[in-house]
């Protein structure tokens, strides 16, 4: 069974130099590529029911910040706080899930 996430992901650095292999999480080539290959664990139950309610707020033509803000309001799905969302909040918590 292949993994929900790469447990062999090296921690990524900032590239400092545009070369080749340098600010790159694994050296191209040198890394085993694996479906989740930038996934450093498992989806959350929590990161999966959010992906669903975004996935339906692009559905329902949510295109803006704020009327992703708006449908996810709308269907009474809060964030990780339990907290109703703020453009500022998605934007942080977008900022942080995709790290």
């Amino acid at each position: 069974m292949e993994p929900a996430f790469n447990p062999y992901l090296q921690p990524s650095s900032p590239p400092s130099v545009h070369v080749g292999g340098k600010g790159y999480i694994e050296l191209p080539g040198k890394a085993e590529n694996l479906r989740w290959q930038t996934r450093k664990a498992a989806p959350t139950e929590y990161e999966n029911a959010l992906a669903d309610a975004l996935e339906q707020a692009y559905t329902s033509g949510a295109v803006t910040a704020e009327e992703i803000v708006e449908s996810l309001n709308r269907r009474a799905f809060r964030n990780a706080s339990g907290d109703r969302w703020t453009v500022a909040g998605l934007t942080s918590e977008m900022s942080v899930l995709g790290q």
